[in-house]
C-alpha cells in the first residue's frame, strides 16, 4: 500500500507531465521538463518565480497548471534569458523579484490574438492569485497594499486594462504614495514592451526604485499580517545555479579529489570499501534471521507467481535464435521439395524462425541503510526476499545493494581533517562510506537469501552519502550493459542525504546538490532509469520519477503491484 498521500505525488505529476507537453508544444521546445516540481529546458532552469505563477503542490487545481503552461510557453517563445539574467539585479532579491515579475508580465501582454484561449488563462490565473492575497491577511498590512497597488497598477498599464473596480478602494491609499514613482516609468514600459533590449533597462532601474521604497516601508511596518489557514507567500524562486554555485564553493580551495559531479569534492578514499553485507554478520545471525524471514513469508496470504508473470509480459521481448525445421505450416524450405515427390502425403516440408524470449532490463535496487531507516530494516529485508523471489521467477536478472556508512560523524577521515594543519575550509565529504552487496548477480541464489537478511540487523544502519551511492550502482549497471537492454535502478530511501561532519564543515546543500547533479547525469547522458521510492517520504525533490511506499503496515501485494508496474516502459524524454 502505498503511502497516504501518494494519490496527490501522483495528481501533481500528472499536471506536470502534461504542464511540460503543453510548453513543448506551444514553445517547439523539446527538452521541457519538470525536474522536482521545477520546470526545465534541457539542462537550464525555466523562470518560474513571477508570484502570480508559483503553484502550491496539492492545493492547485488544473487551470492553475494550464496559465502556467502559457506563461512559460511565452516566456520562452518572447524572452531572451541570457539578456533577462544580465539585467536582473540579483543581488538585492527585492528588486530580482520586482523585475522578474515585469518581464513576466511583458511577455503575457505580447500573447498573439490568436489564442484567446491563453490570454483567459492568464487573466482568469492573476485573478485567482488576487484572491488568495486578500484571503492570506497580506492585504491588511501598509506593505502588503503597496505590493498589491504594484501588481494591479504594473498588469493595468502592461496589458491596458482596467483595474478592477471592487479593488480600486483596496488600494487607493498606496496608489496615491505610489503613483508619482510608477506612472512615468510604467508609461516607458508600455511603449518598449516589444522591445525586450529597450524594456529590460527601465524595468531594472524602476525594480531598484522600488526594492528601496519596500525596504523603507518594511522597516516601518508595525502591524503584522493575521494568521490565516491558507499556505501563501510571496517570495522569489532560488536563483537559476543555485546548486552548481553550492557545490562550487563546497571545492573552492580544497586538495581533495574530486568526484563526478560539479565541485563536488571528497577529503579523501582511503577507507571507503564495498563489503558483502553478509560478512557484517555473524553466521549464527543470519541463519536465525533467514528462519524468521522464511515464517514471515510462509504466512503470506498470496502468491508471488501473477506478480512474475506480469513481469515477465512487461519485460521481454523475443529473440531469433535460429530456425525449426520439418514444420507443416510456415516457409517452405528449398532443400525438403523433393520430399514432396517421394512422399506426397509428408507435408513437413516448412520451416520456422525460432524466437527465444529475452528480458530487456536489468534492474539493481539501493537501499538507504541510514539511522533513519534502522526501525524498517525487517520489513525492507522481507521486500528485498520477495522481489529477488519475483525477478529469479521471471529470469529478469537483478542485484540488491545497499549503502551506509563506516562509523558515525565522519570516522577517520573528519578526524584527519580536523587534525590537518588548519583545517582546510570546504573540505569536501568527510566520512568513509561503505556500499553494500546484499545479493549480487553471480552470486548463487542459496548464498544471496542468507546474504539480504543482514538488513535485519540494526547496527548496519549509520550514516548516508545518497551521491556517491546512486553514483556506484549506476556503474555497477553500465559495467553490464549489452545491447539495448533497459538500465533500472530502484532507490528504497526515506529522504536526502544526511552525514553529520560532512553537513558541519561544507555549505548547506552540498550532499542534496551533488545527489541531484548525479541523477541528473545518469538518467539524462548515461541512459539509467532511476526511480526513487520513498519510505513514507516524498522523494520528488530528488528523483524525476517517484512513487510512494508504505511500510508501517508491513509489506502487502498492492504495494508489490504497484512498484511492478513502474517497470512499464515510458517514453524517454529527447
Amino acid at each position: 500500500m502505498t503511502a497516504p498521500d501518494a494519490r496527490d505525488w501522483t495528481r501533481r505529476h500528472a499536471l506536470e507531465a502534461r504542464t511540460a507537453a503543453t510548453v513543448r508544444a506551444l514553445a517547439r521546445q523539446p527538452r521541457v521538463h519538470f525536474e522536482a516540481g521545477r520546470p526545465w529546458n534541457g539542462d537550464t532552469p525555466l523562470p518560474a518565480g513571477a508570484p502570480h505563477l508559483q503553484t502550491q503542490p496539492g492545493l492547485d487545481d488544473p487551470p492553475a497548471y494550464r496559465a502556467l503552461a502559457d506563461a512559460l510557453a511565452l516566456r520562452l517563445l518572447e524572452s531572451d534569458a541570457r539578456l533577462h539574467r544580465d539585467l536582473s539585479p540579483s543581488q538585492d532579491p527585492v528588486a530580482a523579484l520586482i523585475f522578474e515579475w515585469l518581464e513576466q508580465w511583458r511577455v503575457e501582454a505580447l500573447a498573439p490574438g490568436r489564442w484567446p484561449g491563453m490570454r483567459g488563462n492568464l487573466r482568469r490565473r492573476f485573478e485567482r492569485w488576487l484572491f488568495l492575497f486578500q484571503g492570506s491577511g497580506l492585504v491588511e498590512t501598509r506593505t502588503g497594499q503597496h505590493l498589491l497597488c504594484l501588481a494591479l497598477m504594473a498588469r493595468s498599464r502592461l496589458f491596458d486594462e482596467p483595474i478592477p473596480e471592487r479593488l480600486e478602494d483596496l488600494i487607493e491609499s498606496a496608489r496615491y504614495r505610489m503613483g508619482p514613482l510608477l506612472a512615468g516609468p510604467l508609461a516607458r514600459l508600455r511603449q518598449l514592451r516589444a522591445d525586450q533590449a529597450a524594456y529590460a533597462p527601465e524595468a531594472a532601474a524602476l525594480a531598484a526604485a522600488l526594492a528601496r521604497w519596500f525596504q523603507d516601508l518594511i522597516g516601518k511596518e508595525k502591524k503584522r499580517p493575521p494568521r490565516r489557514h491558507l499556505d501563501f507567500s510571496v517570495a522569489l524562486l532560488p536563483p537559476e545555479g543555485d546548486e552548481g554555485e553550492v557545490a562550487g564553493q563546497a571545492a573552492g580551495g580544497s586538495s581533495a579529489e574530486e568526484a563526478t559531479g560539479s565541485g563536488y569534492a571528497v577529503w579523501t578514499r582511503r577507507h571507503d570499501r564495498v563489503v558483502a553485507a553478509s560478512d557484517l554478520v555473524r553466521p549464527a545471525l543470519l541463519q536465525d534471521y533467514r528462519r524468521r524471514l522464511d515464517e514471515e513469508i510462509a504466512r503470506l496470504p498470496w502468491s508471488l507467481d501473477p506478480l512474475a508473470q506480469a513481469l515477465k509480459r512487461m519485460l521481454f521481448r523475443p529473440r531469433p535464435e535460429g530456425r525449426l525445421f520439418g514444420q507443416e505450416e510456415g516457409l517452405i524450405d528449398g532443400r525438403r521439395l523433393a520430399q514432396l515427390i517421394g512422399s506426397p502425403d509428408d507435408h513437413r516440408v516448412f520451416f520456422r524462425e525460432r524466437d527465444e524470449p529475452v528480458a530487456q532490463a536489468r534492474i539493481a535496487l539501493l537501499l538507504d541503510c541510514s539511522g533513519s531507516m534502522r526501525h524498517h530494516g525487517p520489513r525492507l529485508a522481507l521486500l528485498m526476499d520477495l522481489l529477488a523471489r519475483i525477478f529469479s521467477r521471471a529470469d529478469v536478472p537483478f542485484e540488491l545493494l545497499g549503502f551506509t556508512t563506516g562509523a558515525w560523524n565522519g570516522g577517520r577521515p573528519a578526524r584527519e581533517w580536523q587534525a590537518a594543519r588548519g583545517r582546510p575550509e570546504h573540505p569536501g565529504r568527510l566520512n568513509e562510506l561503505q556500499h553494500l552487496v546484499f545479493w549480487s548477480q553471480d552470486m548463487p541464489r542459496r548464498q544471496g537469501r542468507l546474504s539480504l537478511t543482514a538488513a535485519m540487523k540494526p547496527e548496519l544502519f549509520r550514516e548516508g552519502v545518497d551521491g556517491e551511492a546512486v553514483q556506484w550502482a549506476c556503474e555497477r549497471l553500465l559495467a553490464r550493459q549489452d545491447g539495448q537492454r533497459r538500465m533500472i535502478l530502484w532507490v528504497v530511501s526515506d529522504g536526502g542525504p544526511m552525514d553529520g561532519a560532512t553537513a558541519l564543515a561544507n555549505p548547506p546543500g552540498f550532499l542534496d546538490a551533488h545527489l541531484r547533479q548525479v541523477v541528473r547525469h545518469y538518467t539524462r547522458e548515461r541512459g539509467v532509469e532511476i526511480l526513487g521510492i520513498g519510505v513514507n517520504q516524498d522523494l520528488s525533490g530528488y528523483y524525476p520519477h517517484s512513487v510512494g511506499l508504505d511500510l508501517d503496515g508491513g509489506v502487502t501485494m498492492q504495494a508489490l503491484q504497484a512498484l511492478i508496474r513502474t517497470l512499464a516502459p515510458r517514453r524517454r524524454r529527447p
